[in-house]
């Protein structure tokens, strides 16, 4: 009776333990060999490909705050009816592969296209890119942190005689920004990590996904995994800091 007592709780403990370890092993694997073999990295592609990823993502976030911000305050406001054709539109980008939105940007901004911006394989057609890929993202969090603000502190600060911006400023956002930290968070990972839409619209300049996808097909993996390595260390300060920020601001 015992034994069955204790195999009973002793499950749970197995079964956490095998599921981290699964979770895990990717990124053991990746720090173990990405560390062993850092040597194998040509040197004259870190430079390009890091600075390349970094510039673009940041001009990627900075315009997808910038337009997303507005556009989720508005739409936390939309009269409900509205708000299902809202999330439906905004869902779009979400749904296309990426693959698929890359084809579609290289045809709006080729050189022989309607806009004649003749931004394929530019640095600026890269940051559109990763700007498809990671603005519905930030819009639907900040969205959400908008729409979980209480009317009643708003309809406060304004019988207060708060001007709209004064309300939107000192009451709006504070409360709404643990989760625009999080959609930050996630828009800058899913912008510096976009691989299917840049692939096809900037080939050159490569970012790092780009960039690591070349080094394994001309190299192998004992030079693509030291890429992948930095490309994790790269990405992983700003959403680890963005959450941290976030629950503190929770808190």
């Amino acid at each position: 009776m015992r034994s069955a007592v204790s195999v009973r709780r002793a499950a749970p403990v197995v079964l956490i333990v095998v599921l981290g370890l699964l979770l895990l092993a990717p990124a053991l694997v990746l720090l173990v060999y990405g560390i062993r073999d850092w040597g194998l990295i040509p040197p004259a592609t870190l430079r390009p490909l890091g600075t390349t990823s970094l510039g673009s993502s940041a001009f990627a976030l900075l315009i997808t705050a910038a337009g997303g911000l507005p556009l989720a305050w508005y739409l936390s406001n939309l009269p409900r009816r509205l708000r299902f054709l809202a999330e439906g539109l905004l869902a779009v980008p979400l749904l296309l592969p990426p693959l698929v939105v890359g084809l579609t940007l290289a045809f709006l901004l080729g050189p022989e296209s309607l806009t004649h911006l003749a931004w394929t394989n530019t640095f600026w057609g890269l940051v559109v890119a990763e700007v498809y890929e990671a603005a519905p993202y930030f819009v639907f969090v900040a969205w959400a942190g908008f729409g979980g603000v209480p009317l009643l502190y708003r309809e406060v600060a304004r019988s207060l005689g708060w001007r709209p911006w004064r309300v939107f400023s000192r009451v709006t956002l504070p409360l709404a920004s643990p989760n625009l930290a999080v959609g930050a968070a996630m828009a800058w990972s899913r912008a510096i990590g976009a691989f299917g839409a840049p692939i096809v619209v900037s080939y050159h300049p490569q970012g790092l996904p780009v960039g690591l996808w070349v080094v394994l097909e001309e190299f192998g993996l004992p030079q693509a995994l030291p890429l992948a390595l930095l490309l994790v260390i790269v990405a992983l300060p700003l959403p680890i800091g963005a959450l941290i920020w976030s629950r503190h601001a929770a808190r």
